[in-house]
C-alpha cells in the first residue's frame, strides 16, 4: 500500500531539509581558506614530529653519558651500537665538509683578479716546479740536496727499501690478501691481522691517475703547506723538528670520532727519488711516514698515540705523443701504490676498525688525487 503526502504535511520536511542547507552553506570554507587550513596543520605535524625526535634524541642522551659508554676496556656500549654511533659521527663529519668544500668554491669563484695576479699566474706557468710561498719543506730542491743524514738515517734506509721491495708486489693472486674495494682503476687490498686483540691490517692500494706525475703526486703528499687542502681527518699538526730537506718529523692530532677516543701520531715524513737500474722501468718518487718517538712530544692522557707505517710510492708512465709534439697532460699516467700499517691501539672492535677502513681508505685516495689533479691542471708538468 503507498502512502500518499499532502503538500501541507512536507512542509515541514521541507523547511528543515532548506534550513539544514543554507547552515552547512555558512560553514563551508573557501578553497583558499581550505589550502590554508590544511597547510597548518601539515606545519603543526612537522613540528610535532621534530619536537618528539628531539625528546628522544634527549632521553638517549644520558643512557651513553659518561666513560662507560666510550671507548675502554670495560665499556657498556655493545659492538652494533659503537659502528651505530661511528657512522653516524662520519656521516656528519662528511656532510660538514661537503658544505665547507661548497662554501671555499664559492669564495674562489668571486675572486676578482688584479693585473699583479695575472702576471703573477703567468709567471709561475713557466716555472719547472711548483713552490710554496708558506712552506720550508717543499720539494722543490730535493734533486740537488745531497745533505740527508740525521739521527733516523738508518731507520729511513730500511723502511723505503722494505717498500721498494715488497710493497710493490702485486697481491691480487695472494689468497692472504681480500680485495674490498674495487672502484675503477682503484683497487683496495686487506690482510687481517689481529695482535692482542688489536686490529692490525696491513692495507694495500693501488690507483692510476691520469694527467699528473708520482712528483707531484708525492709532493702534495709531503709538503705540509698543502696538507689542510685535502686531508680531513686531522684537528691540528706541526712540524716538530726539521731533520733534512728531505725529512721532517711531525706531530699529528685528529678529529675524533665519538664514541672513539681521539688519537694523534708522531712520525718521521720523507720524501725520495728512487732512480731506475733498468732503462725499460720508470723512476719511483716515495714518501714514507713511519712512527718515531720524540722527547718533546711524549703520548698524553689526552689522547690514545697511535702508530702508523705509511707509503705512497708513484710511478710515471708516458705515452709518447706523435710527432714532434711536446709531452702533455694528456700523454701521462701516474701508477700510484699505497700501504698502511696502522696500530690504533685502544680497544676499538675489530668489526668497527674494519667497516670504516673500508669506507674511510678510498674516499681518501679519491679526495687526495682529485685534488692534485685540479692543482696541476694548468701548471707546466714536473717530473
Amino acid at each position: 500500500m503507498t502512502t500518499v503526502y499532502s503538500a501541507s504535511a512536507l512542509k515541514p520536511w521541507q523547511n528543515w531539509v532548506a534550513g539544514s542547507l543554507q547552515s552547512a552553506n555558512e560553514n563551508w570554507i573557501p578553497l583558499c581558506t581550505h589550502s590554508s587550513f590544511y597547510s597548518e596543520i601539515e606545519r603543526r605535524k612537522r613540528t610535532e614530529d621534530a619536537y618528539k625526535a628531539a625528546v628522544t634524541e634527549l632521553k638517549k642522551k644520558p643512557h651513553y653519558g659518561g666513560p662507560d659508554y666510550e671507548e675502554g676496556p670495560n665499556s657498556l656500549i655493545n659492538e652494533e651500537e659503537f659502528f651505530d654511533a661511528v657512522e653516524a659521527a662520519l656521516d656528519k663529519h662528511d656532510q660538514i665538509e661537503e658544505q665547507s668544500q661548497a662554501e671555499r668554491s664559492r669564495a674562489s669563484r668571486r675572486i676578482s683578479f688584479t693585473p699583479d695576479t695575472y702576471s703573477s699566474i703567468s709567471t709561475q706557468k713557466y716555472l719547472t716546479t711548483p713552490h710554496s710561498q708558506t712552506s720550508s719543506l717543499s720539494s722543490v730542491d730535493l734533486i740537488s740536496a745531497s745533505d740527508d743524514v740525521h739521527r733516523f738515517s738508518a731507520q729511513v734506509e730500511e723502511m723505503v727499501q722494505s717498500h721498494m721491495n715488497y710493497s710493490l708486489q702485486d697481491v691480487g693472486g695472494d689468497a692472504n690478501w681480500q680485495l674490498v674495494v674495487e672502484e675503477g682503476d682503484m683497487k683496495v687490498y686487506r690482510r687481517e691481522v689481529e695482535e692482542n686483540g688489536i686490529v692490525l691490517d696491513p692495507l694495500k692500494a693501488t690507483h692510476a691517475v691520469r694527467g699528473v706525475t708520482g712528483h707531484e703526486v708525492c709532493h702534495y703528499f709531503w709538503d705540509t703547506a698543502f696538507r689542510n687542502d685535502w686531508e680531513t681527518t686531522v684537528e691540528s699538526f706541526q712540524v716538530v723538528e726539521t731533520l733534512s730537506d728531505k725529512a721532517v718529523i711531525i706531530h699529528q692530532t685528529h678529529k675524533r670520532v665519538w664514541p672513539a677516543s681521539q688519537r694523534d701520531v708522531l712520525y718521521v715524513s720523507v720524501i725520495r727519488k728512487i732512480l731506475s737500474t733498468n732503462e725499460n722501468d720508470p723512476d719511483t718518487w716515495l714518501v714514507c711516514n713511519f712512527s718515531v718517538d720524540h722527547d718533546g712530544y711524549p703520548p698524553s692522557a689526552r689522547c690514545i698515540r697511535a702508530k702508523i707505517n705509511v707509503a705512497m710510492i708513484c710511478q710515471t708512465l708516458i705515452s709518447p705523443p706523435e710527432g714532434d709534439k711536446k709531452i702533455t697532460r694528456d700523454n701521462i699516467l701516474c701508477k700510484i701504490t699505497y700501504v698502511a700499517n696502522v696500530n690504533p691501539g685502544g680497544w676499538v672492535p675489530a668489526s668497527v676498525l674494519r667497516a670504516v677502513a673500508k669506507r674511510e681508505y678510498p674516499k681518501f685516495l679519491k679526495r687526495f688525487t682529485s685534488y692534485v689533479q685540479e692543482k696541476t691542471s694548468d701548471a707546466v708538468v714536473l717530473f
